[in-house]
């Protein structure tokens, strides 16, 4: 994920009055020295040519700010201080308890123009500072770049943030297929699937979760978001066929093999779908009884959650993006929706496919009750949660005690 150090951003400054060069300086909270830029590439048209200065006025720590190196040498992302940014007209404290409250939707919002400086480099990827709070000065203008050079540097940027999503998604080489390999397709993907085949496959899927959300993040709100998420993430088949539906072009019988095979693929998809509905599918899933560790990790969220409504707890997290109990409750949401996920149907236990997965999910399992145990020790060494304490005793126990259903139901599916 990109490195994002806007609030420990006390002040900076880039320069980019040689064309083709963008150098800066960023002083970060809590480091004595400034971070360097070197970047190759130019910023976007209204600040192209310019020396921009810029001051934080409410600076707040950041981890990630002591993680970056101390020069950063590579490529000019998208730098402009005219990116519109959606910003709450509230105080911090009043959006936030509508949040909590779920209704966020009612807080009133406007759009400002905000600061806007991304980079990539070699070492440490994709790195940003957004904001919409700091104090800017442009300079003039000692040269200036005009449309179809604005438009070739977006085209470079989006090229750079392409090569960043593909090292998070790290595909794989593309094999060469014959017809009987075409044929095969789906039979392979019914074979049963071991333990760590299937940890593969979970990888992948977050490794392509990740990227997706990074470009979401980025492009959720441009007009063009789609035709940009598709490129950056690298499916370029939804760039063509994003293509032939605005030119009217239909799908014919000289389409590739591969887009055939796609839209076969999503017709069956449908097809399934419709299927599952017409014969109340989802009503037979509800009426099954719930797999026990399953319910054990429904009741043990819902107890924690209890316990943190109508406390102090929330507040004792403050602005820190890293405290203890966020760790906490992150960790045992995933352990509670991926057990739901997996568990959902207990005859699917029976199932040699489906083994395969479930221990895959539960090892995953273990290692966020292992790092939600270590979040409760560190919430239990806060002098100031003193009064917490028995509370926090009881979501150890409740762990130790998830922890040994996870690890009991793992070693009933290998003696099968």
């Amino acid at each position: 994920m990109a490195h994002r150090i806007d609030t420990a951003i006390l002040h900076g400054e880039i320069d980019n009055t040689e064309r083709g060069r963008v150098r800066g300086k960023l002083w970060l909270l809590g480091r004595e020295e400034p971070v360097v830029l070197d970047l190759d590439g130019d910023a976007w048209r209204d600040v192209a040519g310019t020396r921009v200065a810029f001051k934080n006025p409410t600076p707040q720590p950041q981890p990630a700010a002591a993680k970056l190196n101390a020069v950063q040498t590579g490529m000019a992302g998208d730098i402009t201080a005219s990116r519109k940014v959606k910003v709450f007209t509230v105080p911090e404290e009043e959006w936030q308890e509508a949040y909590q409250q779920n209704r966020i939707a009612e807080v009133p919002t406007e759009w400002r123009n905000s600061l806007y400086l991304e980079w990539f480099t070699p070492e440490q990827g994709r790195c940003v500072v957004e904001s919409a709070d700091f104090e800017i000065t442009v300079s003039g203008h000692e040269w200036e770049m005009d449309e179809d050079e604005e438009g070739a540097q977006k085209l470079a940027n989006m090229q750079a943030m392409r090569d960043f999503l593909a090292g998070i998604i790290q595909r794989p080489e593309p094999k060469e297929a014959d017809e009987e390999d075409l044929e095969n397709e789906d039979a392979c993907d019914s074979l049963e699937l071991t333990e760590e085949e299937w940890e593969e496959q979970l990888k992948a899927s977050d490794r392509l979760t990740d990227a997706s959300m990074e470009a979401y993040e980025k492009y959720g709100e441009d007009d063009d978001s789609e035709e940009k998420t598709a490129f950056v993430m690298g499916w370029d088949h939804l760039l063509e066929d994003m293509a032939d539906a605005q030119e009217g072009v239909l799908p014919s019988d000289d389409d590739s093999p591969e887009k055939k095979r796609r839209r076969e693929w999503a017709e069956q998809m449908n097809e399934a779908a419709e299927e599952a509905e017409e014969s109340n599918w989802l009503e037979e899933q509800e009426a099954l009884e719930p797999h026990p560790l399953q319910q054990q990790a429904r009741d043990y969220l819902s107890q924690v959650m209890s316990d943190i409504r109508g406390t102090d707890l929330n507040e004792s997290r403050g602005e820190d993006r890293d405290h203890p109990l966020d760790r906490y409750l992150t960790n045992v949401m995933q352990i509670s929706g991926k057990l739901a996920g997996a568990l959902h149907a207990r005859r699917d236990l029976d199932d040699d496919y489906n083994r395969g997965y479930v221990l895959a999910i539960t090892k995953r399992c273990l290692n966020w009750a292992n790092e939600a145990l270590a979040a409760v020790q560190d919430l239990q060494a806060s002098p100031e949660l003193e009064a917490h304490r028995q509370r926090m005793e009881n979501w150890q126990q409740g762990l130790f005690g998830l922890r040994d259903g996870i690890l009991q139901l793992r070693n009933e599916l290998r003696r099968d």
